[in-house]
């Protein structure tokens, strides 16, 4: 039977690697990591209130040792919430969009995925509408357009869409070995029997997402599967904040 998770972050913490003295040891650039990439929800907590999380447990040479209670404390402000798919400006609809339909774009799609601010997504419009690309007043959108909005968000992504990217990355490699899996299974010569087939099928099963990933590009607010952070990777070596 698979593992039952009741509290995600005592999953993580039997996970983490520790001191000998049971304690993590997290680097000075680990804090701002964290934060950059999806574990804090970013819309309820800033950075500054992070970081000040860790005020108590900071050492003279700028780490912090986390004992258990100290990581389970943390826990309101870790992110539980839905991880979509990423938004991919290069399936934006080509042709005239409004300031009406921008504003839903902007809204629903581009702020989401990066810190651009309105103003600055506002600007750069008006850029491309006086760089020609323009029609009926409307923007006038094509593939060089949606390059400099893809070119926007990669430049100045938000902590939610390193997330997304990162849990993308993940599932890109649990399909992969679901498809190696079943390319194996379907070349084996051997037939051993009904058991195995009916355990194997359950281990294929429980490598399948079992709720489906909608496009934020949809004119309807999208909605997701829920995934724990704890599968994020972590860079080796210091970070600078």
């Amino acid at each position: 039977m698979p593992e039952e998770i009741h509290d995600p972050m005592e999953y993580i913490w039997e996970r983490v690697p520790k001191t000998k003295e049971g304690l993590i040891h997290y680097l000075a650039g680990d804090i701002p990591y964290l934060y950059r990439n999806g574990f804090v929800d970013t819309v309820k907590y800033t950075y500054q209130q992070w970081k000040e999380a860790f005020n108590d447990v900071l050492q003279p040479d700028g780490s912090y040792l986390v004992n258990k209670d100290k990581f389970l404390s943390l826990r309101k402000y870790r992110y539980a919430g839905p991880v979509f798919q990423p938004f991919d400006p290069a399936k934006v609809r080509e042709g005239e969009w409004s300031d009406q339909e921008l504003k839903k774009l902007y809204d629903r799609s581009i702020k989401p995925s990066s810190s651009v601010e309105e103003n600055v997504f506002w600007n750069s419009v008006k850029m491309l509408k006086n760089q020609g690309f323009a029609q009926n007043g409307n923007l006038l959108v094509n593939k060089a357009v949606k390059s400099q909005l893809a070119y926007l968000i990669e430049r100045f992504p938000s902590p939610r869409r390193r997330l997304e990217k990162e849990v993308s990355r993940i599932r890109e490699e649990r399909d992969a070995q679901l498809r190696e899996a079943i390319k194996n299974r379907d070349t084996s010569l051997f037939v051993t029997g009904k058991g195995a087939s009916e355990v194997k099928r359950d281990e294929f099963k429980k490598m399948e997402s079992t709720a489906s990933v909608k496009s934020a590009l949809d004119n309807s607010q999208p909605t997701g599967e829920t995934l724990d952070i704890k599968s994020l990777r972590k860079p080796k070596g210091k970070i600078k904040g």
